[in-house]
């Protein structure tokens, strides 16, 4: 039996693929019940009328047919990993499908393209899917390394509200973790002033629930997001922890940030929330 559940997105029904991997080490690690979710994509120009429905599901229906011939694939994938799970393959867009099935998940895996990405950073699926859902979300670059996934985690703290979310969300990896470092950033302004909120100890927190870990102070001062990915590296961390788009998409998208930064350049996964 377990008490958790994981959803991948298996882009691509093939083997030795990162986001693929690094989900079934994560799913491994908690000992969870993984789905293996392949969505097959329908043009948003499908949905102009009726009509048009039905010719891009006819057009499509031999994608849905090989997908599903890829389940003996992916119980391979299971057994190997020696984990219990499903597969589904299932038509329309990939975000709605994803945050439908992360609604009973307690987490969710998912590939950033680099390589000719489906739509720039912040539109495409890993992003809407972070925004669309309140689940975590583990995003794998497309040539991330994932041999150490999760065996020491880097948790990027601000105080923010992202930071917390991502490190709730982060929690039952945080506790089987061999390792944890806190980069401990400059706390977020509040409109009314740090003073006139509450404190939070995130060292006793961390150790209330088990969990000791090593702080490092961290004000690079400009360009944060080359400076998490490389305390990240310099520490030798398999996974990011990080709360996702705290400044809006479209401030983030011309101005830059943490977040765009570290989608389009990391070389490790991240697991975000926002």
């Amino acid at each position: 039996m377990s008490d958790h559940d994981v959803v991948i997105h298996l882009r691509r029904c093939e083997g030795n693929v990162p986001a693929t991997r690094a989900g079934l080490a994560l799913a491994g690690r908690l000992r969870a019940h993984v789905l293996g979710l392949h969505v097959v994509a329908m043009s948003t120009a499908a949905f102009v009328s009726p009509e048009a429905v039905a010719v891009q599901v006819n057009e499509t229906s031999h994608l849905l047919e090989e997908a599903r011939q890829r389940a003996p694939w992916w119980q391979q994938q299971l057994d190997q990993a020696g984990l219990e799970g499903s597969f589904e393959v299932v038509q329309g867009d990939p975000v709605d499908a994803l945050c439908h099935a992360a609604r009973w998940s307690d987490l969710v895996v998912t590939e950033r393209p680099i390589s000719n990405p489906d739509a720039p950073t912040g539109w495409g699926i890993a992003s809407r899917t972070v925004f669309g859902t309140s689940t975590p979300v583990v995003v794998v670059p497309e040539a991330a390394q994932v041999d150490k996934v999760g065996e020491h985690i880097l948790v990027a703290w601000n105080a923010s509200r992202e930071a917390a979310l991502a490190i709730h969300g982060a929690m039952p990896l945080l506790r089987l973790a061999d390792k944890v470092t806190v980069l401990e950033g400059e706390p977020t302004p509040s409109p009314l002033g740090l003073d006139n909120l509450p404190k939070l100890d995130l060292r006793a927190w961390l150790q209330r629930r088990g969990i000791n870990a090593e702080f490092q102070p961290f004000n690079p001062g400009k360009d944060h997001g080359p400076a998490v990915l490389e305390a990240a590296n310099k520490a030798d961390a398999g996974l990011i922890v990080l709360g996702a788009w705290g400044q809006s998409r479209i401030t983030e998208l011309v101005l830059g940030g943490v977040t765009r930064y570290l989608f389009q350049q990391s070389n490790l996964p991240l697991l975000v929330a926002h």
